[in-house]
């Protein structure tokens, strides 16, 4: 489909009709994202639209602004909303219920809250200290386009990603902490450590996961219900397999697949698990290059 895009003065589109043209489609943001509810009011401002994130069960928080950029009164807004969550556990668990009244099949829920930005365009100053908030972010710009059909469409791109980056001030816990969470995993999870802890490889723990290092983060590791997740940052459109399944539509170079207590590792696990150690080194390399 031929899409054509537009300069601002060819079309009026208001903060408002971004916001209704993504409520109606989440996955354009983040793949397993749905819709909760608009306008969610909470002790310090009013949500735009309040989502959850279905593979990592945990609340989301979407903010949109329209022309004249995202600047520091919105990230002064973010830190707003997560310090009125952080103040009182209660409010978490009023947020649960909100969800769960929507959405009443939830099983399990992680009180850790995704925030992602929708912004009309994004400063450098900005962009960076996304990289320096306690909590995961993601900050989309948006074109507006037309397709063939005259259809006004909106199209996302990615900005910022602070959780591909190493974040060194957030909060560990004892990898023991982690694992007495989750007992009937513990088994697999020594087996799948012991494959990704090879060849000078470090692992570190988060407030959330495990995460495995070689030049820099190749592989992530968290505990859901019933499986591990396991993310590996193996490059853009290497693997080709139903078991494995790419970020942002296929546009990241991080994917992720499920390993289930009582199985075997398969070999072709163990496959994209070399796959990623080489890539994170070939962009070391790479970068250093470029710096001599």
């Amino acid at each position: 489909m031929e899409i054509k895009i537009l300069s601002p003065e060819e079309v009026e589109f208001k903060e408002k009709d971004i916001q209704t043209a993504f409520e109606q489609d989440l996955s354009k943001l983040d793949e397993g994202l749905e819709f909760i509810a608009s306008e969610v009011v909470i002790g310090s401002g009013r949500i735009d639209t309040l989502a959850f994130d279905s593979i990592n069960n945990r609340p989301v928080i979407i903010e949109y602004k329209g022309t004249g950029g995202f600047d520091t009164e919105a990230v002064i807004q973010l830190m707003d909303y997560l310090s009125w969550f952080a103040r009182d556990e209660n409010r978490i668990a009023m947020l649960e219920k909100v969800i769960k009244q929507h959405k009443p099949d939830i099983k399990d829920f992680d009180p850790s809250i995704l925030l992602i930005c929708v912004v009309a365009n994004l400063r450098d100053r900005i962009r960076n200290a996304m990289y320096a908030l306690n909590a995961e972010v993601k900050v989309f710009s948006y074109v507006v386009a037309k397709d063939t059909a005259k259809n006004i469409i909106v199209v996302p791109r990615l900005e910022v990603d602070n959780s591909e980056v190493e974040q060194l001030m957030r909060s560990a816990i004892p990898e023991s902490e982690l694992i007495k969470r989750h007992p009937h995993l513990q088994e697999i999870f020594s087996r799948l450590k012991a494959q990704l802890e090879t060849d000078g490889v470090a692992c570190y723990t988060t407030s959330r996961s495990f995460r495995f290092k070689k030049e820099r983060i190749f592989a992530k590791a968290g505990f859901r219900k019933k499986y591990i997740q396991l993310e590996l940052r193996v490059g853009r459109h290497v693997i080709e397999d139903s078991d494995f399944k790419y970020w942002r539509q296929g546009e990241s170079s991080w994917g992720y697949t499920h390993v289930y207590p009582g199985k075997e590792l398969s070999p072709k696990l163990t496959d994209w698990i070399i796959k990623a150690r080489l890539y994170v080194a070939q962009e070391a390399a790479e970068e250093e290059d470029d710096n001599e």
